[in-house]
Parts: C-alpha cells; sequence; structure tokens
C-alpha cells in the first residue's frame, strides 16, 4: 500500500471511524505503541469442518468438463489443481435457461491492472452483456496497484458500491476489516447456506473450500473467486528467452542473480527483474507465515532465512538489476514493463499471465510467458507456498431491499458461468463477429474493437471454478504442467484448514513493518536492523499476535 504520511492518517482514521473506534482506539491502530494493547480487533477462528454448517451445498455443473488432469489435493484448505482444456469448445452450452435480471441498476467497483475500457455508455460490451443478464451493471474500474487505498477510502466515506469486489491481499492490510465488513455488507447467510443456494445453480458449482474462506464473524459475507493452489509464480518472458538463448531453469539463487547479470542492460532499456521479493521468500525457504517448533510460533520476520533473502534482494537492487521505475516508485506497473519488454522476470499470479497473453497474443503472435520450475536459494529441495482457497471477494452492499439482493445474487450467478458455456464467452470475449472472432486455431482473437472494450470486469463478480480455462492452448499445457510438478513441494502450514480473521493490530502492523523491511532490501537502511524491525514487530503487536495463534493451534488440537 503507498501511502504518503498524511494520506495514511486520513484514509486510516477515516476507515476505522466506520467501526466506530475511539480516538484513542485509532491512535493504537495508526502509530507505534510503545507497550502491547490489549484487544483481538475481531479476530477469530474455526476449522473447517465448523465451517461447512455455514456454507452453500456444493452442487457440480456437469455440462462442462476438462479434458486435461489435474492434481487431487491432500491438504487441509488447498484447493486441487482441476485440469484444464486443450481447445476452445466450437459451440459454447447455454449456463442459463431464463434472465438473471429483473431490470435493476447497480454499480459495481471492481480492479484493472492495465489501462481502463470506454464507460458504459459508450462501450457496445458493457451494454450487450448487460442486455444478456437483464439488467445494469455499472462498473467503477479502479487501478489495480493503488485498490487498497481507493477500498479504505470509499469505506470510511460509507460510500459504499451495490457490488464491491476486494483480494484478500488487499483484506490483510486493512487493520479493522474484521468489524467493517459487518458495518459495510450484508450477511449473505439467509440466502445461500446450505440448499438455498439451489436457487444460484452457477454460484453452487463454486468449492467448498472457497465458500468457507468468505465466513466473517461466523457469517456467510461474500461470493468467492476460487483460486488456484499457488499464489503466484516467478514468471518470465518466455519468447525474449528462447531468443536470447538464456538460462529457463536457474537451480539456486546464485544461478537466478548471474541471469539477472546477463539480462540487465540499461542501454538497451532492458532490466531483469521486477520487484520479486515475494517470490524471493520461498526460493530462501521463509515460512509462509509462521513456522511452529519446538512448542513455539516463530513468525518469518524472526527467521535467518528472512535476513537472507533480504540481503540477497538488497544485492538486486544495488546492482541495479531491477528496473528504476520499480526501484523509485512502489507503483510502478510491472504488468505494462513485461509487456514491453523492460523488464523480462517478474513476480506474479497466474491470471496476470493469462491477462498478459489477452493483451498481447493478438498484435503480437510470438507472447509467450514462462514460470521458472521451483528452486530453493542453495539448491536443496525447494518448498512451495499455498493460497487460501479463495483470493477475491464480491461483497454486497447492507441495507439493500431484499429483493435488490436476490437480484445481484442472481446477476453473480450469472457471471460464474463456467468456461465452456455461452455466458462465460460474452463475458470473457464480448459478442463473436463484433468483439472477437474465432481464429484458424478455434481460439478466439479480439477485434480492434474487442481489444478497446472488453476488459476483466464481469468475471471477478462470480467467481470461477478452478480449472485453466485459457484460450491459449499452449500456456494451458505449460501452466498445468508447472502446477502439477510444484504440487508436492507445497509446504504445510500450522494452521492449514483453519479459516482465521487476523487480530487488527496485527493486520495493521504489516504494512509499516514490512515499509521497513523495504528500506533495508532498498539500501536505506543496514541489514543489520532486521533484527531490531523484529523486535518493534513483537512490541506493537506480534506477539499478541503469536499468543492468538498459539491458542488457536491448542484449540484445534495441534500444540
Amino acid at each position: 500500500m503507498t501511502l504518503t504520511a498524511q494520506g495514511a492518517s486520513t484514509t486510516r482514521r477515516g476507515f476505522l471511524g466506520l467501526v466506530g473506534l475511539t480516538a484513542a482506539g485509532m491512535l493504537s491502530a495508526c502509530s507505534a505503541p510503545s507497550t502491547p494493547r490489549p484487544g483481538s480487533g475481531g479476530a477469530t477462528a474455526a476449522a473447517g469442518d465448523k465451517l461447512k454448517t455455514l456454507t452453500p451445498t456444493y452442487v457440480p455443473f456437469a455440462a462442462v468438463k476438462p479434458d486435461l488432469p489435474g492434481t487431487t489435493s491432500n491438504l487441509p484448505g488447498v484447493p486441487d489443481i482441476s485440469g484444464g482444456f486443450s481447445s476452445y469448445p466450437a459451440e459454447p452450452v447455454p449456463a442459463l435457461t431464463r434472465k438473471a435480471g429483473k431490470g435493476g441498476s447497480y454499480k459495481a467497483m471492481t480492479p484493472l491492472w492495465g489501462p481502463p475500457p470506454p464507460g458504459l455508455a459508450s462501450n457496445s460490451y458493457f451494454q450487450a452483456v448487460n442486455a444478456d443478464i437483464g439488467a445494469t451493471v455499472e462498473f467503477q474500474i479502479t487501478d489495480g496497484v493503488t485498490y487498497v487505498d481507493k477500498a479504505i477510502a470509499r469505506l470510511a466515506a460509507r460510500d459504499i458500491p451495490d457490488l464491491m469486489v476486494i483480494p484478500n491481499w488487499e483484506i490483510e492490510k486493512m487493520a479493522d476489516f474484521n468489524k467493517a465488513v459487518d458495518q459495510a455488507f450484508e450477511d449473505l447467510t439467509p440466502y445461500l447456506q446450505g440448499d438455498r443456494v439451489k436457487t444460484y445453480a452457477l454460484l453452487a458449482n463454486l468449492p467448498t473450500a472457497a465458500w468457507q474462506w468468505s465466513v466473517w464473524n461466523g457469517k456467510l459475507m461474500a461470493v468467492p473467486y476460487p483460486t488456484e493452489p499457488y499464489p503466484y509464480g516467478l514468471l518470465y518472458r518466455k519468447d525474449l528467452f528462447d531468443k536470447n538463448g538464456w538460462n529457463q531453469n536457474p537451480k539456486n539463487a546464485e544461478e537466478l542473480y548471474q541471469l539477472g547479470k546477463e539480462i540487465t542492460d540499461a542501454k538497451a532499456k532492458r532490466w531483469a527483474f521486477g520487484d520479486i521479493h515475494e517470490m524471493a521468500w520461498p526460493i530462501f525457504k521463509v515460512p509462509q507465515e509462521w513456522r511452529y517448533e519446538g512448542g513455539k510460533l516463530v513468525h518469518k520476520y524472526e527467521t535467518p532465512e528472512f535476513e537472507l533473502m533480504l540481503a540477497w534482494m538488497r544485492k538486486l537492487f544495488a546492482e541495479e538489476l531491477i528496473h528504476p521505475s520499480v526501484t523509485s516508485s512502489k507503483g510502478a506497473n510491472e504488468k505494462e514493463l513485461i509487456g514491453a519488454g523492460q523488464i523480462v522476470i517478474y513476480r506474479d499470479g497466474f491470471g496476470g499471465w493469462k491477462e498478459l497473453l489477452q493483451q498481447h497474443r493478438p498484435k503480437n503472435p510470438g507472447f509467450a510467458m514462462g514460470a521458472f520450475p521451483l528452486f530453493s536459494h542453495d539448491g536443496s529441495k525447494p518448498i512451495m507456498y499455498h493460497n487460501n482457497a479463495a483470493g477475491i471477494f464480491t461483497f454486497i452492499k447492507k441495507g439493500l431491499p431484499k429483493a435488490q439482493v436476490e437480484e445481484l445474487l442472481s446477476i453473480l450467478d450469472w457471471c460464474a458461468a463456467p468456461y465452456g458455456t455461452r455466458e462465460y464467452e460474452l463475458s470473457t470475449y464480448g459478442v463473436k463477429g463484433k468483439h472477437f472472432e474465432l481464429g484458424s486455431d478455434g481460439v478466439p482473437k479480439p477485434t480492434e474493437l474487442g481489444t478497446k472494450e472488453v476488459a476483466y470486469t464481469y468475471g471477478f463478480l462470480g467467481g470461477r471454478p478452478l480449472y485453466v480455462d485459457w484460450p491459449f492452448p499452449d500456456a494451458v499445457q505449460a501452466n498445468l504442467a508447472w502446477q502439477n510438478a510444484s504440487f508436492p513441494y507445497i509446504e504445510k502450514t500450522p494452521f492449514d484448514g483453519i479459516r482465521i480473521q487476523r487480530p487488527g493490530k496485527y493486520a495493521g502492523l504489516q504494512v509499516p513493518t514490512e515499509d521497513k523491511f523495504t528500506d533495508i532490501m532498498r539500501g536505506r537502511r543496514p541489514v543489520s536492523d532486521v533484527k531490531q524491525i523484529a523486535a518493534e514487530w513483537r512490541r506493537d503487536g506480534g506477539d499478541e499476535a503469536r499468543a492468538f495463534y498459539l491458542k488457536v493451534l491448542q484449540d484445534n488440537g495441534r500444540a
């Protein structure tokens, strides 16, 4: 999150005001107290079997099935790799037999990591989708890079759209979201719990594990966007690697560093890396969050692996192997940089891989992305982090009439139509013959109008099943090969399968603490400050969080 000191004070104060905190409480969240203070900020924990009583009944949509194999998960709370499709269906099937909407008009806030399309009034794609839905959805598209700032500001101002999409990685930066969620958004339990979801057949097709992560404060509060098991990979421009003969299989951190030196050429406006530090965490075997050993919980900030990772990243910054726009600003758009070939390696989720292909393949048929096979810093057996079963959530504004909530859920149901359906085709590509054509390979190709008007918007609203549904057969094969090969290296965590709402103070520590570690990576503080920063983190709420998390383990028979 990028905030000036003044901006941080204003937006956090407003956000906390939404949940009615006092000035003293606000100050404890916005500044670093000298001693720990009580209060868990609405934190709760529940194991998967308890969550199942709240979640919708799972009813698979049988009309479409993938033809490429995945991996069945044996890890609690970690989703399956559900396979994918080797070709685009020649005749997409209808998912619904009646209009989803009843003529209502609604506003929806969604992120976008790329140039925004024209608005509803001058966008024939939005108009066509809305006509098929039978209701008007007007998108308030917001830059994904600064999305958390805008979301906090709107929550603070109580300016809540009818539908609000918030990624989980942004929620984790919001100190008191656990309280704000009840103030801002509708409880969906009465509409979707158990067999009630059968009114919305496509929402019923979303996996149970994803719904379990949509629970806050003992209530079903959002429609989830299911995720693949992995939060991200180390992605690279495969076409440029093929052209230049660069190493596509580094075996350790030193080989990756040497690769960065070989690639970087400032005169040619080419740098090896974006800010890859979050992928450097698993490379250096930093625990995903907590490590339970010897009867104690150790946080990632307290590990020697974390210090090693910071020192290595500092070297990349110091030797200018990272693009200067990334170095000078937290708001650099790395997708634009990798699309332009100004960086060739960056850290992103697999949705970013797909998005880049959709953006660049139409004008550059040879454009290709890859993901480095997993490796560790020292060449030993690698580890990989895993996602929660849902990574993005769509909330409905609190206080809307029951009929409007039901219409919005019907719209979200339409948006959840899976790959291979007519609704999916329309929401993803627009109108055939207008926004896209089928190429000689049977893959949808955007027209000039489609490139201008179509943006990933409706897809966020209803989530999607987990299979790889990309219209690029080579990339589908590469993606699934990476996912299946990487699954054995997923690191188990002490809390797998337990839905935890993070303590508010602990959540609020993440951004200011990691800003301090960023200062180390970028040479503004010495590496020797790591232990001091970790001590400040413990003092300001980390030790309170440790006690909370240890009790979660004890309550669930894991400690």
